[in-house]
């Protein structure tokens, strides 16, 4: 017989068992992601939208049943500063004992943050940060769908070869290129790149400044450019500092035929807000939308339906940065975790090797293929590339590669023509 001490234990066991069983349940009945960006702080816009991303690309999930039947949910981590992406990646794998991680903006918090998940060997799905050093560590656990800030720089430099001499009735030779760039992880990587391309392709670069992304007057940068006469400024920055260069090169009637921007800023609706008419002409590399009869049925339906519902739930025009994080939120949720199985980081990795998406099935026009260990760029998409295009009439329209164009490169108007 049982005492009744005996029987008293075994209703609490019982007891709490019966309590805690609809928790786990409903814990079993969801697939938790974290979510890791900068949601406060100087980077929160940007960090923003990328969600907003990954969020629509979870609700299109959702909507057609979820993952193995479970409904995506996030778990978010605020990234303010490099060392915060620390703590917070390992607040998310220890404390809410999560295997993906997924998200990522910042070049330096997605570097710091990596060693960490590579840690503990869990997969960190990134969508924005470019800086080269984060697949070039041999890592097997990172997985990048956007393209290097090397990938970068030289898109732009060869675009410039390619459209800008014919444009402003000018010979290669005599062209003046000025880099400019807000100096992290970043900017300068990707600068540099273009410094290093451009004389291979015959270019002149007059300039090549670094400024700080805090900075609150770039006037004296401005009134150095203003002396060196550029035809084209290249220039990579955040939201704050780009927006702070552009008001005052207005105010200081700073005129010059093309200002072409690394896309973070400039490929955002949010610029047009911001600049109204006075966005025309300015240019950036970007992934956007293209003209879905360039894409499959598959993409083309795709692109609808985000778009459609970006601007439902957001009341926006989806930008660059959302597109990047529905992008590879969709290819995360869509593909990888169903080939997966579960959300054991090995078998996430292993599925994640094996995705091979034509750009066509894409909303943006951009393939999916990531680099397996071993490779000098492991964990990077091989796919990833960049598009250029421009602020006209207030729609940015595609203009570079041929094969995606839907206009033509424009010089910018003058401020004194703006104004008109």
């Amino acid at each position: 017989m049982i005492s009744k001490s005996g029987c008293k234990i075994w209703f609490l066991v019982l007891f709490s068992m019966t309590i805690l069983m609809p928790f786990s349940l409903e814990a079993a009945d969801t697939v938790r992601i974290g979510m890791l960006l900068p949601f406060t702080g100087p980077l929160a816009q940007e960090g923003k939208q990328t969600w907003e991303g990954f969020s629509i690309a979870a609700d299109i999930v959702n909507d057609k049943g979820g993952v193995w039947g479970k409904k995506i949910e996030f778990v978010k981590g605020d990234s303010v500063t490099p060392d915060s992406a620390i703590t917070e990646m390992e607040r998310l794998i220890t404390a809410e004992k999560l295997d993906v991680i997924a998200g990522g903006y910042s070049s330096s918090q997605v570097y710091t943050s990596s060693d960490v998940s590579e840690k503990y060997k869990k997969v960190y799905w990134v969508s924005t940060a470019a800086g080269d050093n984060i697949t070039a560590r041999g890592f097997k656990y990172i997985f990048r769908y956007n393209s290097s800030t090397t990938t970068m720089g030289k898109i732009k430099v060869r675009f410039v070869h390619d459209v800008v001499p014919k444009v402003l009735g000018k010979k290669l030779e005599d062209l003046r290129v000025a880099i400019i760039h807000e100096d992290s992880n970043w900017g300068s990587p990707l600068a540099q790149a273009e410094a290093d391309e451009a004389p291979k392709l015959g270019i002149k670069v007059i300039e090549k400044i670094g400024y700080s992304n805090k900075s609150v007057d770039l006037s004296s940068l401005i009134m150095k450019l203003r002396a060196d006469k550029p035809d084209v400024i290249l220039m990579t920055g955040y939201v704050n500092d780009t927006h702070l260069f552009w008001r005052q090169c207005k105010d200081l009637d700073f005129n010059f035929p093309l200002l072409l921007e690394s896309g973070s800023t400039l490929g955002s609706p949010d610029w047009q807000k911001a600049f109204g008419k006075d966005a025309n002409g300015t240019a950036c590399i970007a992934l956007l939308p293209v003209d879905p009869g360039r894409l499959s049925a598959t993409g083309a339906a795709l692109q609808k339906e985000c778009l459609k519902r970006f601007s439902e739930k957001f009341n926006i025009r989806a930008g660059y940065l959302n597109m990047l994080g529905f992008e590879a939120g969709h290819i995360l949720f869509n593909e990888v975790l169903p080939l997966a199985g579960s959300l054991d980081p090995e078998k996430v990795r292993q599925a994640a090797l094996k995705i091979n998406r034509s750009w066509k099935d894409s909303a943006l026009g951009l393939g999916a293929r990531y680099a397996p260990p071993g490779h000098p760029t492991a964990g990077q998409n091989l796919e990833a590339t960049q598009f250029v295009f421009q602020w006209q009439n207030e729609k940015l329209v595609a203009i570079y590669p041929e094969n995606i164009a839907t206009a033509k490169l424009q010089p910018m108007p003058t401020w004194d023509e703006r104004r008109k």
